[in-house]
């Protein structure tokens, strides 16, 4: 009997965990692996994982920007609920992890930069339009892992 409340109380906990990420409206939106060669990347992630490619967001002869995502076809991948991994060309000379590997969705970009400061963080780039009027921006944690927030469509 001990056992089974235990168990509930841990239930419980998980749910209510789970609940509150949800309520504050930030999720992954994406991991962002940088590759010297993001098309052998690609390859190596379609046959070891069973994952296929969904975008081209960037694709000019020096920068590559491929979306894989998990499903045997371009179709099951573009429906996939998982956060997608994409593979961005790495700058010459720049080490591993020299950009944003975790891009988070965020409902206020203004409060969520205020937020990341007032709890340690810094911010690298203001935040800014892209051409397709995506609002973002750059941040580092205390521990100076980047981060890429991405204000969600209103």
């Amino acid at each position: 009997m001990r056992f089974a409340r235990v168990m509930l109380a841990a239930c419980v906990m998980a749910s209510a965990t789970v609940a509150m990420a949800q309520q504050s409206g930030i999720h992954v939106r994406a991991i962002r692996v940088l590759a010297t060669d993001p098309e052998a990347l690609a390859t190596f992630y379609e046959k070891a994982f069973g994952m296929s490619e969904t975008g081209r967001p960037v694709n000019t002869a020096t920068t590559k920007e491929i979306v894989i995502n998990s499903g045997v076809t371009a179709d099951a991948a573009k429906k996939s609920t998982s956060a997608p991994i994409v593979l961005y060309t790495r700058p010459q000379n720049a080490p591993a992890g020299a950009m944003a590997s975790l891009i988070l969705d965020v409902p206020s970009l203004e409060k969520a930069i205020e937020s990341v400061k007032a709890n340690g963080g810094t911010l690298m780039r203001p935040a800014a339009t892209s051409g397709g009027g995506l609002r973002y921006a750059f941040l580092k944690d205390p521990d100076g892992n980047q981060i890429e927030l991405v204000e969600a469509s209103r």
